[in-house]
């Protein structure tokens, strides 16, 4: 009887070793006819070049790259992967959605991304990557930092930290070579988060319009706060030297303008500078006081509204309804926010928060392809008193830093730096 019982078992043992190699992850082959590439609504036609995709594998990290044109042996491992490409095309310019350019093709650098792309070990995937051009460089107002994770005190005997609200900031840059004016420049926040994806979106308005919950714009009739080439504004939460609750802390007192909210609520009081400017509040979700998003859940624009959209107007005919798809597969409620018109947008910039996956675009791709983030991704700490800024892409002749800007703000951001204003 502990003879056969030996046996048995050592049966059992083959039987599990047998199943464990059969989890062994499958290569798949990827062909053209497994991946589309789509050129952007203004290109008339496009013939890409070369390129490189970029499979990452979402739950390991593993990254793998296949050159294009797609080798005859390329392959990957089944898996759930974000896919970017980057290459260059020759494109020709659509004249009919296009103000001036030229009828003739030029060769430029495209990128595209896709997230959350399943492979099946029987090969049965489909990669659709619509492309947007990759550009020079921003000849227009662009972000240049932010700094929304915000401060904390010193850790307490049980290492914990108290944060603290308040010093938050967005600073904005004139990367051209001329005088712009911030008149009328409006900075926006995303309606929704890039940690929680909303499935069946309906109507999915992203490669048309930014969804929004709070709008600020700029004061001015137009030509009272210009920007010198190269010279930043800073739009701040409280205007005030937060130095003085904590020497670690932003001096903010002489920032550009502030946002100022007018809390309703006796608990959570906004503090108003009447020596600095208050931004034109156009719409915005809370009654209280408005922060950046401090786990970095959102995406932040930069726009402008065409002459004649006024506040009024802008609320009355700019509205976005939609629902989604609730985890018990029925429709959630209908859902009432803002948007604004991709055209309108001169900047975007997403945000991956510290413990959260980033789950979706919160913005057409063409604005950006990636996202930043502060902290320490495997940790799933953040890092309080810390920015992203904006890389320096060269220095002109005139010693003007002009900051980089692919729309892919993984490459054109770096990380956990010393905010500026500290």
């Amino acid at each position: 009887m502990k003879q056969l019982k030996r046996f048995a078992l050592a049966g059992a043992v083959a039987l599990v070793l047998g199943a464990c190699s059969d989890n062994t992850p499958k290569q798949v082959s990827i062909g053209t006819g497994n991946i589309e590439l789509n050129a952007p609504a203004n290109v008339a036609s496009m013939t890409v070049k070369s390129g490189t995709y970029t499979f990452t594998d979402v739950t390991t990290g593993a990254v793998t790259e296949i050159g294009y044109p797609l080798p005859a042996d390329a392959s990957v491992a089944e898996g759930l992967y974000n896919v970017k490409f980057e290459g260059e095309a020759e494109v020709l310019v659509d004249l009919t959605k296009a103000d001036e350019v030229a009828a003739t093709p030029v060769t430029v650098r495209m990128q595209g991304v896709q997230n959350n792309v399943v492979v099946k070990g029987d090969g049965s995937f489909k990669l659709t990557l619509l492309l947007s051009v990759v550009p020079e460089a921003s000849d227009d107002f662009v972000i240049s930092e932010i700094y929304y994770v915000g401060s904390a005190y010193p850790a307490d005997a049980s290492g914990k930290q108290k944060q603290y609200n308040g010093d938050a900031y967005v600073k904005i840059t004139n990367n051209s070579d001329q005088v712009l004016y911030a008149d009328g420049l409006v900075l926006c926040e995303s309606e929704f988060q890039t940690s929680t994806k909303r499935d069946g979106l309906n109507p999915d308005i992203r490669s048309s319009a930014v969804s929004v919950d709070c709008v600020m714009a700029i004061p001015g009739s137009g030509t009272d706060h210009p920007v010198q080439p190269g010279e930043s504004i800073v739009l701040c939460d409280n205007a005030q030297n937060h130095k003085e609750a904590d020497p670690s802390f932003m001096d903010l007192s002489r920032a550009d303008f502030e946002w100022f909210t007018n809390s309703t609520l006796a608990a959570y009081p906004d503090v108003d500078n009447p020596a600095v400017p208050n931004l034109d509040i156009y719409y915005c979700y809370t009654a209280t006081i408005f922060v950046l998003h401090k786990q970095g859940c959102k995406g932040y624009a930069l726009a402008r509204l065409p002459q004649g959209v006024t506040r009024e107007k802008w609320l009355g005919e700019y509205t976005y309804t939609y629902n989604y798809t609730l985890i018990t597969g029925k429709p959630s409620r209908n859902i009432v926010c803002y948007k604004i018109p991709n055209e309108w947008v001169v900047d975007a910039v997403e945000f991956r928060g510290y413990k959260y996956e980033f789950a979706w675009p919160v913005f057409d791709p063409s604005f950006d392809i990636s996202y930043t983030y502060c902290g320490d991704l495997n940790a799933g700490r953040v890092d309080y008193g810390t920015a992203v800024r904006r890389k320096t892409a060269y220095v002109a002749e005139d010693g003007r830093r002009v900051l980089q800007d692919t729309n892919n703000s993984a490459e054109d951001f770096e990380r956990n730096v010393t905010p500026s204003m500290k």
